[in-house]
């Protein structure tokens, strides 16, 4: 490995980590950006797929996104799961009964690397089914590198921090995104206002790691909710709608 690019890193990581001012974010940094996870970053730098990690974009409970750029120049949303997570048991009950992961050892590592594996598969899935996601590039291990949804001076704000102007038209807009989800022959999971971006007008589909196969047993009792927070969601803007006539406008019944 070389010394000087290692180096580098070291100095953009340590940069991100001086900008957290209390001691619970950093404690986070220093949970994301292990040994493990730098020797990561380096085969990814060494590999072309990035070249700087730039800023933080988000943190969720199991992942932190920054911001990073390519050799070439192009912007890059990095998806770094934590090894070191209190949640891992609520990822398994994702990953059990999906006949991908069948083979995932207990414990957390294995949790979070097979969820790491498993939002890269219902990335490429989506995407391939005409749902609007950010194209995933590649994974290494724990960390995934993807589009960014933004620009230099904003990341895409979520659904629901967003004034509409029509809300009706995200709401169609947000049903052409439940179809072809379907079409993948996937649900979502935990579809709503949380996990979903806006940028040029057009929604966006994220985190989608805890995605099942139609014919996982709980399959149906998720799509259940996702189609209830739709509702929910849109029934507070003056749209008329419900579950009922999502999942009949999703499944044709």
């Amino acid at each position: 490995m070389d010394d000087r690019r290692m180096h580098a890193l070291e100095l953009q990581v340590d940069a991100l980590r001086t900008r957290e001012k209390d001691s619970a974010s950093r404690k986070t940094y220093d949970e994301v950006f292990d040994h493990a996870a730098l020797l990561n970053l380096q085969k990814l730098i060494n590999a072309g797929h990035l070249s700087t990690l730039d800023y933080p974009v988000s943190t969720g409970k199991e992942a932190n996104v920054f911001h990073g750029t390519d050799a070439k120049g192009r912007g890059k949303a990095v998806k770094i799961y934590r090894i070191n997570t209190a949640t891992f048991r609520n990822l398994a009950r994702y990953i059990e009964g999906d006949a991908r992961f069948k083979n995932v050892r207990r414990g957390t590592k294995p949790t979070i690397l097979a969820w790491a594996r498993k939002e890269h598969k219902n990335l490429l899935r989506m995407s391939d089914a005409g749902v609007r996601v950010p194209r995933p590039e590649t994974l290494q291990e724990n960390i995934l590198v993807m589009e960014y949804v933004g620009d230099e001076e904003r990341p895409a704000p979520l659904l629901k921090d967003v004034e509409l102007e029509d809300p009706v038209a995200v709401y169609e807009d947000v049903l052409g995104n439940l179809r072809a989800i379907r079409k993948a022959e996937l649900v979502h999971a935990d579809f709503s206002e949380y996990n979903l971006l806006v940028w040029d007008g057009k929604v966006v589909v994220i985190d989608v790691g805890q995605s099942v196969p139609l014919d996982h047993s709980r399959a149906a009792e998720w799509f259940a909710r996702d189609v209830g927070n739709v509702a929910r969601y849109f029934r507070r803007l003056g749209v008329e709608t419900s579950p009922e006539a999502i999942e009949a406008a999703i499944t044709g019944a």
